[in-house]
């Protein structure tokens, strides 16, 4: 996503934040923006932490972690326990 982009969708989640306000109303803000509750929460939480820039989408959390050991390694390693249990 290039960066005019990034902003233009921070802007957005800033103005349902806005809109909640100036509504005193966030379900109704929500429905508005077309987010949920939980979204909001986490855009405010955000937001009040980073300002403007923890708008910005989040860089994606990967699926596996690089030090995890590989399942070959695992089963090999419960094979080996259980043959000579202690």
């Amino acid at each position: 996503m290039n960066e005019s982009a990034e902003i233009k969708l921070a802007k957005q989640r800033l103005s349902a934040l806005q809109l909640a306000e100036a509504l005193g109303n966030v379900s109704e803000a929500c429905r508005c923006r077309g987010i949920s509750r939980t979204q909001f929460y986490e855009y405010k939480r955000r937001f009040q932490t980073h300002g403007l820039e923890g708008l910005k989408d989040l860089p994606p959390i990967h699926k596996s972690h690089p030090q995890t050991t590989p399942p070959e390694v695992v089963e090999k390693i419960l094979e080996l326990s259980l043959a000579n249990p202690m």
